[in-house]
């Protein structure tokens, strides 16, 4: 895109597009040539993202980051962690994917509002704000009752369940989670346990009793669940109207009977020859089948955008090819 010929044939493409996606920092497309005011003389109905990691204005929109690094900036990082201990970043870029998906949606409504108005527009989309919708209930309290929020480890953020975490079965490295948010749950909980005497103090009756046993509580319960299958064990507590759940490792997806009977992992055949595997569609939908496949490699298409959409002669195309106008 820093060369002329190349910007101009960016510019024929945008005008025969619905939609152009774009993550630079701000101002990068400008001095490109590229902005939306330059694109839109193109093509006037037509949708831009734009997405930098804090949005197109503010102190902040110069900020150069990655998708673990934007966690930082939206107090995500400052409540994850072990109860009392510091800060523990989380380990994926989870601000990627979910990125994506938001600015899809984003793109969404606005060509929905261009069907019903003739207008296209240009969506200035921080990941950053985004990502801050996952503390949201971090905020409230704050906002409300003057807290600042802290790692929790696996506790309710909210105070409203206990027992509430993971906690070790037979096996190694083997896991079950457990949530009990009302006392009749406990109550099944503890018959399941055989009704231990720790378990029974009257103290334990009550979810206020609960949290200020908390600990205690977690312990013996991690004492007894380390006796047992992780999977067998989740199926028994469901039996008994406890929410709990084996803790997957990711081994154990792609041979989990749940996930193998909805698809949702599928065996595809990559753009260089080999089979891979990957996640199909996790929306399911009565009507509509979607195409799924892996990402095309660099220059899949295009032979279809500029012979066949922009009409290129062949030769032009070719030459473009060898002067790495076109890659």
């Amino acid at each position: 895109l820093s060369k002329p010929k190349a910007r101009e044939l960016a510019l024929e493409i945008v005008a025969r597009s619905d939609v152009v996606v774009e993550n630079f920092g701000p101002g990068v497309m400008e001095k490109l040539g590229l902005g939306y005011e330059q694109l839109r003389k193109a093509r006037p109905d037509l949708v831009m993202l734009s997405m930098p990691a804090a949005g197109l204005t503010g102190p902040l929109k110069a900020i150069r980051t990655y998708g673990l690094s934007v966690t930082s900036i939206t107090g995500l990082d400052s409540i994850t962690g072990y109860a009392g201990g510091p800060p523990i970043p989380v380990e994926n870029a989870f601000a990627d994917p979910l990125n994506g998906i938001l600015g899809a949606f984003a793109v969404l409504v606005a060509l929905r509002h261009r069907d019903r108005t003739g207008q296209g527009q240009h969506i200035d989309y921080s990941q950053q704000e985004a990502v801050m919708q996952l503390v949201g209930p971090a905020f409230m309290d704050y906002v409300l009752n003057g807290r600042v929020a802290g790692p929790l480890g696996n506790r309710h953020p909210l105070g409203r369940a206990a027992p509430h975490g993971v906690f070790p079965c037979a096996g190694e490295d083997r896991w079950i989670s457990i949530a009990v948010f009302t006392d009749g749950e406990w109550r099944a909980l503890v018959a399941e346990m055989g009704s231990p005497a720790w378990a029974t103090d009257s103290e334990l009756s009550t979810l206020t009793g609960r949290l200020k046993a908390i600990d205690t509580i977690h312990e013996k319960l991690a004492e007894w669940t380390r006796q047992f299958d992780h999977r067998e064990l989740a199926v028994r507590l469901q039996r008994a109207g406890v929410a709990a759940a084996p803790v997957l490792c990711i081994a154990d997806l792609l041979e989990d009977p749940h996930y193998r009977e909805r698809g949702t992992f599928i065996e595809v055949t990559h753009p260089l020859g080999f089979r891979e595997t990957i996640y199909g569609a996790y929306v399911k939908m009565s009507r509509s089948v979607p195409h799924v496949e892996p990402g095309p490699v660099l220059g899949r298409d295009n032979d279809h955008v500029f012979l066949e959409l922009l009409g290129m002669p062949e030769d032009e195309y070719r030459r473009l090819i060898d002067e790495q106008v076109i890659y």
